[in-house]
């Protein structure tokens, strides 16, 4: 037997061709990835309102009581959504609504939204020594006080922005419009290089005030309160060092193509001429559906390939074996992806649904409760006092990822990513400030009579 010895010349075209077209791959991607906009959350400023505009549960009440138009059954019917809400004796209400009789006119309305506005946005200012000029957008939200001149107008005449500021005014977009706010915002500053923008959120509260006896109707009444947020945001390199936050992803759905969703959070006339914003029964369902795909886009890019892997073999084994189905989809595991979570905390029915909804833990939804409990639903601002919750509980460190989740009128499903870079200092700037201490607390059922 003749063994023969074959060896396989290499080809040095082949390897040489290979090579280079790897090596020119790796400098194509650091050259995209050293082109690409990087998004930093530098600081946000909350609203903390004057102790003066404090409204306890039992002057609610009292105020509520002597006020024209409310009968017998209007009363009770706000005292057991009161009773129910998961708000506490601290939250604020602007003073138009403090005075007997209350004031729901425009002037009050445009004093309210000036306060919380102009308050925020200079203390932002103040804090890290922005000259005004060196603005370069300007995004702001409210959805019932819809003035003219716009209130992105107003910030510019009162902090004298420069004349070709790129500024944005967005109204009727309801509780979520304030992370709409950051997503158009980081669609401008990944145009406009070396930038800074500012997004202002609120909501005016005096605006809002339904007078008449539609059930519906009266709940805004109840769980909308005084709060508003200014956040300062930058793609400047110099910026990275003092950045709190760095934007990963923003996720915006809007399912208002079906009647129910567009129907569910909507502002009319009652029979009696009175104007107010109606909440829908079906609010809470119609959440869960904007959830739903608004996670489906938001999953694949954050997840883990695990979780990926195990929600695509349940969605195949659902439609292969039909008594698969029985056992309801496979809710991925969102812990894996966050670490911590600011819901929207637009109510106790609708914290306790997403959190039923995100398998998540009275630990991961402290945050949202307290700052329900603590501010009341103050609408697009909300989540910002639930991030600020957690840093003044020091529980945000470097690295960590945050999902701020909301929902409004529309009907809108929205999220943002923010993976910290720094731990959050804790100062006199943030509104927990002087309540920190204090919580989180237990949420009593108030009883009222």
């Amino acid at each position: 037997m003749i063994l023969v010895s074959m060896e396989l010349p290499m080809d040095d075209s082949l390897f040489s061709h290979i090579f280079f077209v790897t090596l020119a791959l790796i400098v194509a991607l650091i050259y995209v990835r050293g082109k690409w906009t990087h998004v930093y959350l530098v600081d946000f400023i909350c609203y903390k309102a004057p102790e003066t505009l404090r409204v306890p549960i039992s002057c609610f009440f009292e105020h509520t009581g002597i006020m024209d138009g409310f009968d017998a059954e209007t009363l009770r019917f706000q005292m057991r959504v009161i009773e129910r809400s998961g708000i506490g004796n601290e939250t604020y209400l602007p003073r138009g609504i403090h005075l007997i009789p209350a004031d729901h006119s425009f002037n009050s309305s445009m004093e309210e939204v000036k306060l919380v506005l102009f308050s925020v946005v200079q203390t932002l200012l103040d804090k890290h020594k922005i000259d005004p000029k060196t603005i370069d957008i300007l995004i702001t939200n409210c959805s019932l006080n819809c003035s003219t001149p716009s209130l992105a107008a107003m910030i510019i005449n009162k902090f004298g922005l420069r004349s070709n500021v790129r500024s944005f005014n967005l109204s009727s977009m309801g509780c979520s419009a304030g992370i709409l706010g950051i997503s158009l915002a980081k669609d401008l500053l990944k145009v406009h290089k070396n930038s800074i923008a500012v997004v202002v959120s609120t909501e005016s509260i005096c605006s809002g005030v339904y007078r008449g006896k539609i059930k519906s109707m009266l709940l805004p009444n109840c769980l909308f309160r005084m709060g508003g947020a200014a956040i300062l945001l930058s793609n400047r390199k110099s910026d990275k060092q003092r950045a709190k936050y760095e934007l990963q992803h923003t996720v915006c759905t809007h399912i208002g193509a079906k009647d129910d969703a567009y129907n569910c959070i909507i502002q009319q006339t009652d029979s009696e001429g009175h104007t107010g914003v109606a909440l829908a029964r079906t609010v809470v369902h119609v959440a869960g559906d904007a959830l739903k795909i608004n996670m489906a886009s938001l999953g694949p890019l954050v997840l883990p390939y695990s979780e990926q892997i195990r929600f695509a073999m349940d969605m195949l084994c659902r439609r292969l074996w039909p008594p698969a189905k029985k056992k309801g989809p496979y809710m991925p595991n969102f812990k894996k992806a966050f670490d911590h979570f600011c819901v929207h905390p637009g109510g106790k029915a609708v914290v306790e649904a997403i959190k039923e909804r995100l398998k998540l833990t009275d630990s991961d939804v402290e945050a949202s409760k307290m700052t329900l409990y603590r501010f009341g639903n103050t609408s697009s601002s909300s989540t910002w006092y639930s991030l600020c919750y957690l840093e003044a509980k020091g529980k945000v460190e470097k690295g960590q990822k945050i999902w701020q989740l909301a929902f409004g009128s529309g009907f809108k499903c929205n999220s943002a990513v923010w993976r910290c870079t720094r731990k959050p200092s804790f100062d006199a700037s943030n509104a927990w400030f002087d309540r920190i201490h204090l919580y989180p607390v237990e949420v009593p059922e108030i009883a009222v009579h």
